[in-house]
C-alpha cells in the first residue's frame, strides 16, 4: 500500500515538473518585445513610419490605433524617398513574421495589396505611392509604412 502511494506521488510530481518545464520552454521562445522593422532597396534605407499594431506577451496585452498611413506620413513629415520602376523594395524584420501583406494606398483611404511576401517591387509608372506593410507574428501585428516617389 505505501509503495503504491509512493508511486503516485512520483507521478504527481512528475507531471507537475513537466507542466513548468513545458511552460519554460514555450515562454523561452516567445517574443517579448516588438519586432523592429527597417524597409531597403539594394543600395539604401527608406525611412518609415509605424502604425497600428496590437501585442501580447507575458499575460500582457497593448493595441495601438493610429491614423490612416497616408495620414502618418503626412504628420510625421515623412520624405518621399526617389526609386526606379519595378526597383525592389523590402520591409525586413527583427523577427519573422507568420504573414505579411504589402499594400499599395490609393485616394487616401483605399488600398490594393500587391504582396504578401516582405518583398516587392515599385510602381512601374512615374508618381507619388504610399506603401504599407501589415506583420503578423506569434504575438501580434505592426503596421509600417513608406512613402515612394517612381521618377
Amino acid at each position: 500500500m505505501i509503495l503504491k502511494n509512493s508511486n503516485r506521488l512520483f507521478v504527481v510530481i512528475g507531471l507537475i515538473i513537466l507542466i513548468i518545464a513545458g511552460r519554460y520552454v514555450i515562454m523561452s521562445q516567445e517574443v517579448v518585445e516588438i519586432p523592429t522593422v527597417q524597409v531597403v532597396t539594394q543600395t539604401e534605407v527608406i525611412p518609415s513610419v509605424a502604425g497600428s499594431y496590437c501585442w501580447h506577451s507575458a499575460g500582457e496585452g497593448k493595441c495601438v490605433d493610429t491614423a490612416a498611413p497616408h495620414e502618418m506620413i503626412e504628420s510625421k513629415q515623412l520624405p518621399y524617398v526617389t526609386v526606379a520602376p519595378n526597383e525592389t523594395i523590402e520591409f525586413q524584420y527583427s523577427q519573422k513574421p507568420t504573414s505579411i501583406s504589402v499594400q499599395q494606398w490609393i485616394e487616401d483611404f483605399n488600398y490594393e495589396e500587391i504582396s504578401t511576401s516582405a518583398r516587392f517591387t515599385a510602381p512601374s509608372e512615374k508618381g507619388t505611392y504610399i506603401i504599407s506593410s501589415i506583420a503578423r507574428f506569434s504575438n501580434g501585428d505592426r503596421t509600417d509604412s513608406i512613402a515612394i516617389e517612381v521618377k
